[in-house]
């Protein structure tokens, strides 16, 4: 076929002239352009390279241990538990004794193991009120077992009174009773009693029940009163002179001092010493072995404001029950 130049001629002349003025072809006439393929997401092109990642190994999370399930408690056990031994005690009495011949007077001996050697020993009536409460030094201190000894002088009831002996370590931290021993006891009565003569010391704030038969401060006394108080058998009696088998004379002193020196003294004369509680108060009294016409028995008390000193003179041991009444009887005034 045969091109005629003038046609191609005025063909490119209007083509150039819509582009110049910014016209765009019909796109229902623009020559269809074939769209360009995606590629694909799963397949790589035919002329890739498929290289195999490198995986680096994860350790395998840890395997938690589960510990075994418990055995359910039972609120009732299978057997029965063995209970615990109970803590022998270490305090032991031996002796208690209140002698029909001296009512007034609680003879206590036993056996310790306690703390610095001291032991509390005490009267408690039915009321749980306490009569009379002392303290006993044993022998030896815990660990070891030691003996003691006391004398408890109380006013005898004028009929037959049943109350509690008890004997106890005090607590270091508040005085409460460890180690707990209690023995009941009847106090022996003296009906009596309310017909002897009764003695009043203002001063001293003492009173005290000697027989009606007995004399106050007659003949000498040293020092004067009221910070002595003598009682005798006899009315008239010379200085000097010894006591006769029938006489005997107690004297009743206060001091604003401790008879420290004498006590000493006493000891290494070879007179027994034995822890007492008198007229309320913790003392000691310290006996010969045998009378000498003289001082053989001497209480003192060792609590309390001053020092009650009392002694018997004497020739024979006949007036032991008056000596041990009359201590009975003793109260002193806080």
């Amino acid at each position: 076929m045969k091109k005629h130049p003038c046609l191609v001629a005025v063909l490119c002349l209007s083509v150039a002239l819509v582009s110049a003025c910014g016209l765009k072809p019909d796109p229902a006439e623009a020559t269809p352009v074939p769209p360009t393929p995606s590629p694909s997401l799963t397949a790589p092109p035919a002329t890739a390279t498929l290289v195999a990642p490198t995986l680096t190994a994860v350790p395998p999370m840890p395997t938690a241990t589960i510990p075994p399930t418990a055995a359910p408690v039972t609120a009732t056990p299978e057997s029965t538990p063995v209970a615990k031994p109970t803590p022998e005690s270490r305090i032991v009495l031996t002796q208690v004794t209140a002698a029909e011949n001296t009512p007034g007077v609680l003879h206590v001996v036993g056996k310790a193991q306690v703390f610095e050697a001291m032991l509390a020993v005490s009267l408690v009536d039915e009321h749980d009120e306490v009569i009379a409460i002392g303290y006993a030094r044993t022998s030896r201190g815990a660990p070891e077992w030691g003996d003691f000894a006391i004398d408890f002088y109380y006013s005898p009831p004028a009929t037959a009174q049943q109350v509690t002996l008890q004997a106890y370590e005090p607590s270091p931290k508040d005085g409460s009773p460890n180690s707990l021993v209690e023995m009941p006891v009847v106090l022996v009565p003296m009906p009596d009693l309310a017909t002897r003569e009764t003695f009043e010391n203002d001063t001293y704030g003492f009173q005290v029940q000697y027989p009606a038969s007995w004399h106050v401060n007659r003949g000498s006394v040293m020092p004067a009163p009221p910070r002595a108080t003598k009682l005798s058998t006899y009315q008239e009696h010379t200085p000097g002179q010894p006591l006769g088998d029938d006489e005997a004379e107690i004297w009743i002193t206060v001091s604003d001092m401790p008879s420290v020196a004498e006590m000493d003294d006493l000891k290494q004369r070879g007179y027994t010493e034995t822890a007492v509680v008198i007229g309320g108060r913790q003392g000691v009294r310290y006996t010969a072995a045998q009378p000498g016409h003289g001082v053989y028995a001497v209480v003192y008390t060792l609590s309390g404001r001053g020092e009650y000193r009392i002694q018997l003179s004497a020739a024979t041991r006949s007036f032991d029950s008056t000596f041990a009444l009359l201590l009975a009887s003793l109260s002193i005034a806080e």
